[in-house]
């Protein structure tokens, strides 16, 4: 029966020392592909640098060409700059202004605040529950953070609203059914 025991033991070590070492291997392999990831990235990242610059640079050779293009038609050196220049001031303008009004649309994560809150609210202390000073996870020992069950009692279930189906009245409105309003409180089944 020893020898049976054994061999039992033996099995186990070797499948969590297999285990271990399949981790470890893992772990190393994901290491090296990151490092090889970070270094492609790397490079991409100075190569469309260095494609930015060198578009930027074509682009304000291309605006030099357009001024003295325009002197070539026959305006004065400084009215082909100032053309040139008032474009792009143009342009910085409409930009500026569209810019603008996107940022004003731009408002509050309001779904993550609302979130936060509903989940700061299910994790408090409900009024009337008392716990031991220094005894709770919140700030000091308080128990702010998360509720006493030993003295709030149980938590009651969650209320869902389910919707009551609904029929086409001869004008073609819809209309709540016998049975009920739509929206109607309901709790959830007994488990």
């Amino acid at each position: 029966m020893a020898s049976k025991q054994d061999g039992v033991a033996a099995l186990v070590n070797n499948v969590l020392t297999d285990g271990q070492a399949l981790v470890k291997q893992q772990i190393e392999l994901a290491k090296a592909e990151i490092q090889y990831s970070a270094k492609q990235a790397a490079a991409t990242s100075g190569m469309l640098v260095g494609a930015g610059v060198l578009a930027f640079l074509a682009f304000v050779f291309a605006l030099v060409a357009g001024a003295y293009g325009l002197v070539a038609a026959g305006l004065a050196e400084w009215a082909g700059f100032l053309i040139v220049a008032g474009l792009l001031l143009l342009v910085a303008v409409i930009l500026g202004l569209l810019g603008r009004a996107r940022a004003k649309k731009v408002g509050p994560p309001t779904r993550a605040i609302a979130q936060a809150q509903e989940t700061k609210a299910a994790i408090s202390v409900r009024p009337g529950a008392t716990a031991a000073p220094g005894s709770g996870p919140g700030p000091n020992g308080s128990a702010a953070a998360l509720p006493s069950t030993a003295t709030a009692g149980p938590i009651p279930a969650p209320v869902r609203t389910t919707p009551t189906p609904t029929s086409a009245t001869p004008g073609g409105a819809p209309s709540a059914s016998a049975g009920g309003t739509a929206g109607t409180p309901t709790a959830p089944p007994a488990p």
